[in-house]
This record gives structure tokens, sequence and C-alpha cells, in this order.
């Protein structure tokens, strides 16, 4: 059941809404999503914090081997730092910036950007570009791996890899 509460928005003052919503994920437990927006100037955050005892490790590492890895969950909080070294990735904590999502879905985040990027850009970065999109393309086919690595100090981040059954 969410619960909602009024407060004031960080930016302009105004009257915001902040809502907390428990979100159960399987296989791995309960979380809180925190959800701040602003009617007036459109200011939104979140970030997420998980419940479940013993789930407080401040690393976590996958192997994306197969296209069945991209199904695999990662919930980041705003304090976590994603790393994917096999394709000079980086996407450092932003306050208010966390998301519940699967490994295919960080990997379409990076795909936007590098896209968005790419045509700012020309020679060996375009081409740099290119390489990263063509790996990523391979990466969802099944036919490169990658390790996704998260970081978080408060341990609210974590990558849940799937479980057939």
């Amino acid at each position: 059941m969410a619960s909602e509460v009024r407060d004031k928005c960080p930016v302009c003052g105004a009257d915001s809404n902040q809502e907390f919503k428990p979100y159960n994920i399987p296989y791995f437990g309960e979380v809180m999503l925190f959800v701040t927006t602003c009617p007036s100037c459109g200011y939104r955050s979140s970030d997420v914090m998980i419940l479940e005892g013993g789930r407080s490790k401040k690393r976590h590492e996958l192997l994306v081997s197969s296209a069945g890895d991209l199904n695999a969950m990662v919930v980041r909080s705003s304090y976590g730092r994603i790393e994917i070294p096999e394709l000079g990735v980086n996407i450092e904590p932003r306050k208010g910036e966390s998301f519940i999502t699967t490994v295919e879905g960080v990997l379409v985040r990076v795909e936007r950007i590098v896209k968005m990027l790419r045509k700012q850009v020309e020679g060996a970065k375009r081409e740099r570009a290119d390489y990263v999109l063509k790996y990523i393309e391979e990466i969802k086919a099944g036919k490169k791996s990658m390790r996704l690595i998260i970081e978080d100090p408060t341990g609210n981040s974590a990558i849940i890899p799937c479980h057939t059954q």
C-alpha cells in the first residue's frame, strides 16, 4: 500500500508529493520506493531502500554471458555506481536517480546515451561509439559477454540473477 505526504519542493518551494511504495521483487524480497514529484516545476527524484535483512552487500557483480542473463533484475539506489568494464562505461551515482530494471534495461540506457553522443562527435570518438553500439548488440544476441558491477556504500543496490523453473 502506497503512502503519500506533502512537502516543499527543494527546487521551487511549492508543495510537492512524496510517495512511499513497498515493492516486492521476486526471488529477492521487499524494497521501499521513494518518489518525489513537484507539479509546479516538474522536479522528480526517486530512491530505493532494501527492507529485507541481510541484503547490505556493497558490491555486486554479474557475468552476462547469454541472452538469458539480460533478464536479471538490477536495483540501483541513488548511491549506486554501475560499471561495465568491457564497454568502458561508468554510470556515476546521482542523488534522486534510482531505478529498478533488468540488465537489458541498463544496456538500453547506455545505448540511448551513446547514440545521442555519437551525433555530436567525429573521427575516433565516433568510431568508439560505433564499437560500443555494436558490442551492445552482440551482448543482446548472446554472442559477447560482459560484467555488470554495482558498488553502493549504502548497500541498497543489487543484481538479482534470473531463476528459471
